[in-house]
């Protein structure tokens, strides 16, 4: 799953949550929307677990030419995506509340479930701009999404037999 994949998730969950039919990724370039609209804007991504040590192994089915099964491997790593999410125009931070309660409950937090969720937000920040002369109604917060990533290093090597020798020194 990329970021880019995670950031249009996060954003199609944000809009069936709120009913604001204009979600827009931040630094996307263009105009701002006319109206009431939210912005997302993925300011980035950590693995939530130091030292991962699982691995995936995954079986191409393709032989190398020793006539052994190509063999790859993923380690497969919990992230967390981090959004900072704004709205504009009216009531902007009535528009953000349902998200707060969305979060609450296992079934709102479709679509993002299984492959994602959301793991913590922060307060509703009302912070109005001022713009062109005039006070701006704007709230911001922050949102914190959780997933699995299982991005393949490719070929590896595998070793099908072993020996153990053990003896004892006197």
């Amino acid at each position: 799953m990329t970021n880019d994949q995670v950031h249009t998730a996060v954003n199609q969950w944000i809009r069936s949550k709120t009913g604001n039919g204009t979600i827009i990724k931040a630094h996307q370039g263009g105009d701002a929307p006319a109206g009431n609209y939210i912005m997302t804007n993925f300011t980035g991504s950590a693995e939530v677990r130091r030292h991962n040590i699982t691995v995936e192994f995954t079986d191409t089915g393709v032989d190398n030419s020793e006539g052994e099964n190509i063999i790859n491997a993923a380690p497969v790593i919990e992230m967390e995506w981090r959004f900072s999410v704004h709205a504009y125009g009216t009531s902007p931070t009535d528009r953000l509340r349902p998200i707060v309660s969305a979060m609450k409950m296992l079934q709102p937090m479709e679509p993002l479930v299984p492959g994602l969720h959301v793991h913590e937000i922060s307060q509703i920040r009302n912070v109005p701009d001022y713009k062109n002369n005039a006070w701006q109604p704007r709230a911001q917060m922050d949102l914190f999404v959780r997933g699995i990533i299982r991005d393949s290093v490719g070929a590896v090597d595998v070793i099908d037999e072993y020996s153990l020798d053990i003896a004892r020194a006197e």
